[in-house]
């Protein structure tokens, strides 16, 4: 199974996240992976889709985020 997770800078930036793109594509908003960061905080995960869609809908809405990562398990 690969996964898409969007990492933020702050918990106000994932949920403003969530706000803007909960109507786009199916996603959820998670603890970070401990693979990712030792830090604690939230991200958004998608299953099932292209890294290229993730930025590109990024792009599109104009969100705040750190990274994007890629795990497949």
């Amino acid at each position: 199974m690969t996964y898409i997770y969007v990492t933020f800078k702050t918990t106000n930036d994932a949920l403003n996240f969530e706000d803007i793109l909960k109507n786009t594509l199916p996603f959820w908003l998670v603890p970070v992976p401990r693979e990712l960061t030792h830090n604690c905080g939230i991200a958004a995960r998608f299953k099932d889709i292209e890294q290229s869609e993730v930025e590109n809908l990024i792009k599109s809405h104009d969100v705040n985020y750190d990274m994007i990562h890629k795990i497949t398990r």
